[in-house]
């Protein structure tokens, strides 16, 4: 697969292979912090080892990053994704998840955007149609606004603490 540096396009992707590189690659290119808004994180291997890994690494080399997730369904963070869900207890201070409203739960693009401008959209969380996008301000900014948008509308947080706090 080809990286999204080779060339100013997008790099797009159409089947689960791709969108799962393209997240690989997302991992790659975060700094600062990460927004993530996704159905319930199934679709993109983010608990395989590997990418549980890169998250942890960018943890590490970056005390003051975070991480916000938005899902409509948070079970399978919770229940099916180990890995992933102890990084989550264990960095509890650093990464929130937050569950949509019901009146939330049509939205179906889905996306995760990194503070240093780097933009993975998946046109249908039904679908493995998308691109990743690095340095396009204007649509990193719309992006921005709606991940804003979407985290407050979210009320339900999820705890990752064993004592809900």
């Amino acid at each position: 697969m080809r990286s999204v540096t080779d060339t100013d396009k997008p790099l797009r992707f159409a089947d689960r292979a791709g969108y799962q590189a393209a997240v690989a690659q997302w991992l790659d290119q975060i700094r600062v912090g990460l927004d993530i808004f996704d159905v319930d994180l199934v679709d993109t291997a983010l608990s395989s080892s590997p990418r549980v890994a890169q998250m942890s690494d960018a943890l590490t080399r970056d005390p003051a990053m975070t991480m916000r997730i938005v899902l409509h369904d948070a079970n399978a963070l919770q229940h099916r994704m180990p890995r992933l869900w102890n990084l989550c207890t264990a960095q509890s201070h650093r990464i929130q998840i937050r569950q949509t409203p019901r009146n939330l739960r049509h939205l179906t693009e889905t996306f995760m955007l990194s503070a240093g401008g780097c933009l993975l959209i998946r046109t249908h969380s039904k679908h493995f149609r998308g691109k990743l996008l690095i340095g396009d301000a204007l649509e990193n900014a719309g992006y921005k606004q709606r991940f804003g948008e979407l985290w407050d509308a979210c009320s339900c947080c999820i705890s990752t603490t064993k004592f809900g706090l």
